[in-house]
């Protein structure tokens, strides 16, 4: 919807690249507004641009201009993809807060909030590489649940797994990090480094959520094991038990894949959000060996079945589409520049590189 700039609020999402006086954007399409976004706006005295419905929170937007109007084509238009997953983002934060305060998992809460965004996500899967625009380092801890559970579900599919697998899948990533609501006061809080010993901590939380899990009974041993084991390691590098390839269950190879994917792309406190292509060309490099190579395999396969043909913006703010790219080197495909017409390979840290696919 479009909105003026007086009504603008942090955590609003931007539908459209918003150009002020270069042929580059000024702030990019997909964009969670924070208070320096809104004071460049007023700089380039932007009066209007054009938001999500809902805040990256889940929360609705409704700007006070039109708090007062009917707008009947809003209220008709079908929902989206983001609708349905900001929603179950907003669902996953009011349980999460009241774990925190003792209260038990209802997991039945859990397959409602996951099951919009799901079947939304299996009519249009390509949306699975636009997850990370939308988690801040405010919000992150929820939104890394639900895209991890989503994810999950996206890969066990890629597997060939049943669909009561995929659903074991996202119960599983959407309960991994639950048992963050049980660590000691103040650690999920800190903005600092943490001590050694908080780290500890964090390094228990998969027990917790395992039995955080068990408690409800509602879920089967598959999807606890996947919840315990979720930071194991193929080469018995992980914790909490350092269990090696042949003990992990095949669910938690899934959930591990995409719970570093997720971690790795999406914004942080001591890093901004990062492009797909590079976050998989790195987990190739820096994981290997320690996540399973079919399910990363998966993972860079889809990438590149639904970027072939595609509109990608680069890092130097031109456009282009891209033509090839060899699944060994997922950051370094061959593009043909919208702005040049010549075709180039891309070399990963020489030089330009993909910062997203462009949505039609």
């Amino acid at each position: 919807m479009k909105v003026k700039r007086q009504y603008l609020k942090e955590g609003c999402i931007l539908m459209e690249d918003i150009f002020a006086v270069t042929s580059r954007p000024l702030i990019r399409k997909n964009t969670v507004l924070h208070q320096e976004h809104l004071n460049v706006l007023d700089a380039f005295m932007v009066t209007h641009v054009h938001v999500e419905n809902r805040l990256n929170d889940g929360t609705p937007f409704t700007p006070a201009e039109q708090e007062d109007e009917e707008d009947e084509q809003t209220q008709e238009a079908p929902e989206t993809f983001l609708d349905v997953y900001l929603k179950a983002v907003q669902a996953y934060k009011n349980l999460f807060q009241k774990w925190t305060g003792g209260a038990r998992v209802e997991m039945d809460k859990i397959r409602a909030l996951l099951a919009p965004p799901a079947e939304k996500l299996f009519e249009s899967p390509n949306q699975i590489f636009s997850l990370h625009h939308y988690s801040t380092k405010e919000e992150y801890l929820y939104h890394h649940a639900v895209s991890t559970a989503l994810l999950s579900m996206f890969l066990a599919k890629r597997m060939g797994l049943s669909q009561k697998e995929r659903l074991q899948a996202g119960i599983a990533g959407a309960m991994c990090d639950a048992g963050m609501a049980r660590l000691p006061g103040g650690i999920l809080q800190k903005k600092g480094h943490l001590t050694e010993w908080e780290y500890e901590q964090v390094k228990n939380h998969p027990y917790y959520s395992y039995q955080m899990a068990k408690e409800t009974k509602a879920v089967n041993t598959q999807v606890l094991l996947s919840v315990l084991q979720h930071h194991e390691r193929e080469d018995g590098s992980g914790y909490p038990l350092q269990m090696k390839a042949d003990s992990i269950h095949t669910l938690s190879k899934i959930v591990s894949t995409a719970d570093v994917y997720h971690a790795m792309t999406s914004e942080h406190s001591y890093r901004k959000k990062r492009s797909p292509y590079k976050v998989i060309d790195e987990m190739y490099r820096e994981e290997f060996g320690r996540l399973d190579p079919q399910v990363l395999q998966l993972l860079s396969g889809a990438l590149i079945t639904f970027s072939i043909g595609s509109n990608v913006r680069l890092s130097n703010g031109d456009t282009a589409t891209i033509i090839y790219i060899d699944e060994k080197s997922p950051a370094e495909p061959m593009v043909r520049s919208d702005t040049h017409q010549n075709i180039m390979q891309l070399e990963g840290n020489q030089g330009p590189f993909i910062e997203e696919i462009l949505q039609s």
